[in-house]
């Protein structure tokens, strides 16, 4: 299991061990290369924006009850999750995207 990081604002963040970085390669990468995070709220998981200084992150797909299921909606929501936060749609339209709305 990887570990739990808790942040200065109360937020549980979700860090991979190095056997899980495998077992979920888009969730890796977009922690990795484009600064989001896993967030951890009542025994779900949700990726969410790294923000910095008094701004809130922001949700950016709604919470699974397991790795695995958010690892498969970023797979197929990738794309549009990206141009959502490189363009700044508003979250809430990316969370709400269909589970076959798109595939990376």
């Amino acid at each position: 299991m990887g570990t739990l990081d808790r942040s200065w604002n109360s937020e549980t963040e979700f860090a991979f061990n190095s056997q899980q970085e495998a077992l979920y390669p888009m969730l890796l990468r977009m922690q990795q290369d484009f600064d989001f995070k896993i967030v951890v709220q009542a025994g779900a998981y949700l990726l969410s924006t790294r923000e910095y200084l008094d701004i809130s992150s922001v949700e950016v797909s709604p919470p699974f009850q397991t790795l695995e299921a958010l690892e498969q909606y970023i797979n197929k929501n990738m794309v549009d999750i990206l141009y959502s936060y490189l363009f700044d749609i508003p979250s809430q339209d990316v969370k709400e995207l269909p589970s076959a709305y798109a595939i990376a």
